[in-house]
């Protein structure tokens, strides 16, 4: 699960691309009772449930050697996204627009890969459901903050978070399913060697 944790934050992380330069002329100070309320709703929201149980089916393996390729496919392109946003912030090349663009793809890359998946359990379709959910928030997300001119940072980030909590609810859901099939733990393996390969 851990290779998938990075790119959970790129939807927020990106978000206050918008903000960087505001952020340098204006620094609010915020009461501890706020900051408290606020850490209480992050809390609340990144809160995911319990792990639920289905029966066993023949197409089980099938199903999540099918979502794990999904997560590997899609951290690549995550990594390459980020890689990328990061190396035109450094050279002050980056622009809102273009920060705006690469999350569009992203989202839209992940939207498109989980719709592509032929999932025949139960247990397969509940988690791409999960995923699908989130990714489709997130879209929604970004085309009503393009309907609103001044956008405060706070609340982007805030509603950025919104829906992590199924999204890792999903990703447990999937690890509690592997382990079930020991014979399926070399996808681990292989997904931790893909990323130290990625990594520079």
């Amino acid at each position: 699960m851990h290779y998938m944790v990075k790119f959970l934050a790129i939807p927020v992380l990106l978000s206050t691309t918008f903000f960087l330069h505001g952020c340098e002329q204006k620094k609010t100070a915020q009461q501890p009772e706020a900051e408290t309320s606020a850490d209480d709703r992050i809390m609340k929201e990144l809160a995911s449930e319990p792990v639920k149980s289905f029966a066993k089916t023949a197409q089980d393996p099938d199903d999540i050697r099918a979502l794990r390729d999904y997560d590997q496919r899609f951290t690549a392109v995550s990594d390459e996204m980020e890689d990328e946003l990061m190396q035109m912030k450094e050279s002050g090349s980056l622009s809102p627009e273009f920060a705006t663009e690469r999350k569009r793809d992203n989202i839209q890359s992940a939207l498109s890969m989980l719709k592509e998946l032929d999932l025949k359990t139960e247990q397969g379709r509940y988690i791409q459901g999960l995923m699908y959910q989130y990714w489709n928030q997130q879209q929604q997300l970004q085309l009503a903050e393009a309907q609103v001119a001044n956008k405060d940072e706070n609340a982007v980030s805030s509603a950025h978070i919104k829906g992590l909590g199924q999204f890792i609810h999903a990703q447990e859901q999937l690890d509690h399913w592997q382990a079930q099939y020991p014979e399926l733990a070399q996808l681990n393996t292989q997904a931790a060697s893909d990323v130290a390969t990625s990594a520079p």
